[in-house]
């Protein structure tokens, strides 16, 4: 678990909350690209599967609009 900063703790409760929610998507994303395994998501109200090629290309986007390397 990482040591959370002092400026994060400075910020409400639902910030923090929406921020600990998008770095556990982030880490199931980047869990999945790296086993190779396929990831179920909703869209438009329905389940879609994405395959492991699908979910590495979400992570690599992913990372981009975080400006961070893949």
């Amino acid at each position: 678990m990482k040591r959370a900063r002092q400026n994060i703790l400075r910020l409400p409760l639902e910030k923090r909350a929406e921020l600990a929610i998008r770095e556990a998507v982030d880490e199931v994303i980047t869990e999945h690209a790296r086993l190779g395994l396929p990831l179920y998501i909703g869209r438009n109200g329905k389940v879609v599967r994405l395959s492991p090629s699908q979910v590495r290309g979400l992570l690599r986007y992913n990372h981009r609009r975080q400006g961070r390397k893949p």
